[in-house]
């Protein structure tokens, strides 16, 4: 089997953050973690992870802006995002950002667990497809 994925998850609610941080590695992920844009976009650019799980409204930097940054970085440009957040409509704004995705607060387990799966297993095939 190949190694376990690494999730980046950027939430600056407290619960939010550790609910979602159990729930991946009961699943058997590696989690890291960020509690605003800024350490988000510091996290991934030190340490590209398999994906990231971005929260929108955020203090310092939002989920919006750091889509924005981290795209614009060859480390970052091709790693899924996926935005998470409790705003309507945010579905189509968080994709014009470049994320690859949308979840809603509050979060339906299969469902999130089922676009977190899809999203890597994507870029898992496209990374193996790919020529250098």
């Amino acid at each position: 089997m190949s190694k376990r994925s690494t999730i980046l998850v950027a939430e600056d609610h407290a619960d939010s953050r550790e609910a979602v941080r159990a729930l991946l590695e009961a699943v058997g992920y590696r989690v890291r973690v960020a509690v605003n844009g800024r350490e988000a976009i510091d996290s991934a650019l030190a340490d590209p992870p398999d994906l990231i799980l971005m929260d929108i409204m955020m203090p310092e930097v939002d989920g919006l802006e750091a889509t924005r940054a981290l795209r614009q970085q060859k480390e970052t440009r091709d790693v899924p995002i996926i935005a998470v957040t409790a705003m309507g409509a945010s579905g189509e704004v968080s994709r014009e950002a470049g994320c690859n995705g949308h979840v809603a607060k509050p979060i339906d387990v299969p469902r999130f667990l089922d676009a977190i799966s899809h999203s890597l297993r994507t870029r898992n095939h496209r990374e193996n497809g790919a020529t250098a």
